[in-house]
This record gives C-alpha cells, sequence and structure tokens, in this order.
C-alpha cells in the first residue's frame, strides 16, 4: 500500500495551487507522489484563476469540485458555457478544447485516464480571451 497524508497534501497547496498525487510524471513535485497509470491532482485556486484554455488529445479528463465555483467552456459545443459547483462532478472526453476560471477559494480533484502530459494549448477568439478574464461577464 502506498499513501498521501492530509498534512503533507494540504502543505504543499500551501506552496504550489496544484499538487499531483498519482501518475507518470515529468515536473517534479512537492508531494511524494505514487507513480501510476491514472493520475491524480488536487488544484486549489487560492484566488480567482484562469486556465489557459487547452485540449488533451489523448487523456479524458474528470473532475470533482471539492469546494468553489468553476466555469468551463467547451469549443466543440458551439462555445457552450457550464457552472460547476462544490459536490458537482465533470467529465471532458479527450479531444474537446476548452478552457475553465475558478472562483477564488475553489479546489478540484482531477483525474486523467490514461497518465500522460499531453496538454496541448490552442489558440481562441477575443470574445473567450475577454470572458477568462473574470468571473462574470
Amino acid at each position: 500500500m502506498k499513501f498521501i497524508k492530509n498534512k503533507e497534501i494540504n502543505n504543499a497547496l500551501d506552496i504550489d495551487y496544484r499538487q499531483y498525487l498519482t501518475g507518470h510524471l515529468s515536473r517534479p513535485q512537492i508531494v511524494n507522489h505514487i507513480d501510476s497509470n491514472i493520475e491524480v491532482g488536487i488544484s486549489y485556486y487560492k484566488e480567482f484563476t484562469a486556465d489557459i484554455p487547452h485540449v488533451h488529445p489523448i487523456a479524458d479528463e474528470h473532475c470533482y469540485v471539492l469546494c468553489g465555483k468553476v466555469k468551463v467552456r467547451c469549443f466543440e459545443e458551439e462555445m457552450k458555457e457550464y457552472e460547476f459547483n462544490e459536490g458537482d462532478f465533470f467529465f471532458i472526453p479527450k479531444g474537446i478544447p476548452h478552457a475553465s476560471k475558478n472562483f477564488e477559494g475553489t479546489k478540484v480533484l482531477f483525474i486523467k485516464n490514461p497518465s500522460i502530459n499531453d496538454k496541448t494549448i490552442i489558440n481562441v477568439d477575443e470574445n473567450t480571451k475577454e470572458w477568462l478574464k473574470k468571473w462574470e461577464l
């Protein structure tokens, strides 16, 4: 059995907003992560944060909102916007270009399968760039 205790995770999240708990990782982590075929991590957005628009061509992404609020815009669905709150779960299949923004104090548990660094940055229109600048638009 392998494990990571709560104290180690929270101490690491105080230093860096995203910690990978498991996966085949190329970047060094503060947490002593567990090598695994599935990538699991936690993002803690202490202040409003917009993630860079991207697509995962190989990995499916699963997200559970531990606390806070997340807005996701999927570009394959005519710019459809979704809002997720504490306790909500969402799934973004591989190949779906998307952008997200996170309300202050939000924590998200994410799972990617397979564990691979396949994030590919995408170009977005001016409307999306404006959308990413603040929580409400």
